[in-house]
């Protein structure tokens, strides 16, 4: 009954997009004339999209120092920029584009549009929002090639496969307005409130201030991107014979059933807001995590990374210079994965990746 739901919703959600695409496409060539004085970002995404698309805020603020900058996105999306001096206002609306049930939401947002009048509207990443950003006058919007909603854009930039989605691709929605960007590494900001509470909370747990650490997160956002448990207690041995190093565990909420089997941990799962969790991050002397959000945290904020990646996806290990992988093969995997098909819980190349090989500098 459940499959059968999701299916008239989705067919729903996809009438609607056609509908609204037809009814607020707008024709004609638009060029961007002039430096504009109201830019508006869309960002969607869970942690790690949101921080690979950072480099074409920045580069946005750089092409035009006087422009109002504004972000739309996501409760998640705010809180990991509270501190960015790229941007002057966020706006939330965490009801998806054509959601039924949060009409009341889409409807402030549609008015809200209306009323700013801004310039360009640049979608980071799809084509989240297109037919209200038509609908509202913008008179440049920018989205991703071949979508559902291309036909709400005056302009298109190619993207490439998922696996391609790095910050090089991100930046060509600014390409494609003609501008001259070079390829940066994403900078994050840590907010001074957020760092104080943060270490209030490692020291309730058992920090003592100024004692080093190793920020550690095994998991991933689905439990076949996790690296095993039970090569939890044997890393914590290594990290700590082997660097002299505290660990500090990191995962949200939906971590904290999962046994680790071992005390000697700080353990933080679901204890910290997202910004606590930058500061967190920016106060270790080494991050040890999955292809994840708190791995581009990490290298966004020049910290030494040790990646624990599948073979069949390395490529976010280069966006970073801090970064090292340490890759999972397994010989059938490496040929023939299958990832939307494959039932192994976690990945078999994630269960690949010896404990000794993290700390090993031969990787």
């Amino acid at each position: 009954m459940g499959s059968f739901r999701a299916l008239i919703y989705k067919s729903q959600y996809e009438l609607r997009q056609r509908v609204e695409a037809l009814r607020s496409f707008r024709s004609g060539t638009v060029s961007l004339a002039g430096t504009p004085k109201q830019v508006l970002f869309v960002l969607s995404g869970l942690l790690g999209d949101s921080v690979m698309s950072l480099p074409a805020i920045a580069a946005a603020r750089g092409l035009w120092p006087e422009a109002r900058i504004t972000v739309l996105g996501k409760t998640h999306n705010r809180e990991l920029l509270r501190a960015d001096p790229n941007l002057d206002e966020f706006y939330v609306c965490d009801a998806d584009p054509f959601s039924l049930r949060r009409s009341a939401e889409i409807a402030r947002l549609r008015s809200w549009l209306a009323e700013q009048r801004f310039d360009v509207a640049i979608i980071l990443l799809g084509d989240q929002f297109a037919h209200l950003l038509a609908r509202a006058g913008i008179p440049v919007r920018v989205g991703v090639k071949d979508t559902i909603l291309e036909p709400c854009l005056t302009h298109a930039y190619e993207i490439g496969s998922p696996r391609e989605w790095g910050t090089r691709e991100r930046l060509n929605c600014l390409r494609v307005l003609g501008a001259e960007v070079t390829d940066r590494v994403p900078k994050l900001y840590v907010d001074a409130e957020a760092a104080d509470t943060a270490a209030s909370k490692l020291s309730e747990r058992g920090l003592s201030p100024g004692e080093r650490y190793a920020a550690f997160h095994p998991f991933g956002s689905t439990s076949r991107q996790w690296w095993p448990m039970e090569n939890v207690p044997e890393f914590l041995r290594l990290a700590e014979s082997q660097t002299g190093m505290r660990v500090v565990l990191l995962g949200g909420k939906e971590t904290q059933a999962a046994e680790t089997g071992t005390d000697g941990m700080i353990d933080t799962r679901g204890r910290l807001t997202i910004p606590e969790l930058l500061a967190v991050i920016d106060g270790s002397e080494v991050v040890v995590t999955t292809d994840s959000g708190p791995f581009h945290i990490a290298g966004a904020l020049g910290k030494q990374i040790i990646g624990l990646f599948r073979n069949r996806r390395p490529e976010h290990a280069t966006a970073y210079p801090t970064a090292r992988a340490v890759l999972g093969m397994n010989e059938k995997c490496n040929t023939e994965c299958d990832w939307d098909k494959c039932a192994a819980d976690p990945c078999r190349q994630m269960r690949a990746i010896p404990v000794a090989s993290v700390f090993s500098s031969e990787q």
